[in-house]
């Protein structure tokens, strides 16, 4: 039975991404391209994705029609025939818009928009969700854990039709070239868009204050941001590992410390586990759902973290970094880094949380800013507040001489 639903699952996905939606464009492409129309297309449940907020605005304040599909209709808590009319009516709408639109803004992997060939003259640009180059992921993982195997691939193609892609770092290129298999030329190193609010001085001021109105037991402590990424062998199948002793910690860390935890968002609705909360109560608080990762990261006084790439934009804050990587073998085996982990973040490295306690007691000691700006400066140098209006002036200006 299992065999048979799989067999049919993978018809309807051939029938639907190789027939019917690619004809349904080709449909819609008989009307010509809408040169006012600008699409932010995101596969999430959110409002609107960060990397797209400052563009969108933009185009907005610049006169562009402005269309944000996001992942809403693609609810998975809905009854079943509910969820398959929300899918099949996203699907639709993401495929008239792309046949329609002058330029089509992505920030992660988005199969609809590698079934067809876009038209000419429209740009694709993928912004890509994470800074850096931490983990694998599109092409870069193939035959691994995580990864499709190439008959996969080559049966669905992906990240194939960009025309624009943008890296945070000249370095960060070679990475994204494995991954997309494309035209070296086309990956720019013009910065992440989300990362522009890390220089404006009143957002970070503004962010340690919503942070302590939003929890006040935090007082005069310095706040620890646990902000580490999902395990698992595919997304699917992704999990949390939230294995501290929380009680232990609080014994020894909070008279100076607040503990601040910020799970990945696929990993949102487990949160921090109710015994966690009972035992730290006054020293250990779940933010995951309360602020965005900007403002928990501005916020924090010391990141610790593991194969996130958020580790990336706290460089920008030139703050404290340490690296819980308890199972590092594990994770390299099932998704595979682009560098070996010492060349991607400064450490210090810990294995147990009786070494990560230590750490944190003797971060004063061990703390050197210069390092910390070294991988700045080969990660996120392009990073400098102004990655919005790069982007902005790399994809319409162009269009506007075009034109």
């Amino acid at each position: 039975m299992k065999r048979l639903k799989k067999l049919i699952r993978n018809f309807i996905r051939f029938v639907a991404l190789k027939i019917i939606l690619p004809l349904y464009y080709k449909i819609n492409c008989l009307r010509p391209i809408n040169k006012n129309l600008v699409l932010f297309a995101d596969r999430h449940n959110r409002e609107m994705a960060d990397n797209f907020i400052g563009l969108y605005n933009m185009c907005k304040e610049n006169g562009y029609k402005c269309e944000v599909l996001s992942g809403d209709l693609l609810k998975k808590d809905l009854p079943f025939k509910k969820r398959w009319k929300s899918t099949i009516k996203y699907y639709f709408k993401f495929m008239r818009l792309f046949a329609q639109c002058r330029t089509l803004f992505l920030v992660d992997y988005f199969p609809l928009a590698y079934i067809v060939k876009p038209r000419k003259g429209v740009d694709v640009v993928q912004l890509w969700h994470g800074c850096g180059l931490m983990k694998g992921f599109g092409y870069a993982v193939s035959g691994n854990a995580w990864g499709r195997s190439e008959k996969e691939m080559k049966k669905y193609p992906m990240h194939n039709t960009y025309t624009l892609a943008t890296a945070s770092s000249p370095k960060v290129r070679e990475g994204y070239y494995l991954a997309y298999r494309c035209n070296k030329d086309i990956i720019k190193p013009l910065g992440s868009p989300r990362t522009d609010i890390y220089f404006d001085k009143e957002f970070v001021k503004k962010a340690k204050d919503k942070v302590k109105k939003l929890i006040p037991e935090i007082g005069n402590r310095k706040i620890i941001l646990y902000a580490p990424t999902y395990r698992g062998k595919s997304m699917k199948k992704s999990y949390m590992d939230d294995n501290l002793d929380y009680k232990e910690m609080k014994k020894i860390l909070s008279d100076k410390y607040v503990f601040l935890t910020k799970f990945h968002p696929l990993m949102a609705k487990e949160g921090f586990k109710e015994s966690n909360r009972l035992v730290s109560q006054g020293f250990a608080f779940d933010v995951t759902k309360k602020l965005t990762p900007e403002e928990a990261l501005c916020a924090a006084d010391i990141l610790i973290t593991d194969y996130s790439s958020i580790v990336f934009e706290y460089f920008l804050l030139e703050r404290p970094v340490i690296s819980y990587i308890y199972d590092i073998d594990q994770y390299d085996a099932d998704r595979g880094f682009f560098f070996p982990y010492d060349e991607l973040v400064p450490g210090p490295y810990v294995f147990n949380q009786k070494d990560l306690t230590e750490k944190i007691l003797t971060v004063d000691e061990w703390f050197d800013k210069k390092e910390i700006r070294k991988y700045k400066e080969e990660y996120m140098s392009s990073c400098d507040g102004h990655s919005t209006e790069r982007i902005y002036n790399e994809v319409f200006g162009k269009k506007n001489k075009e034109n």
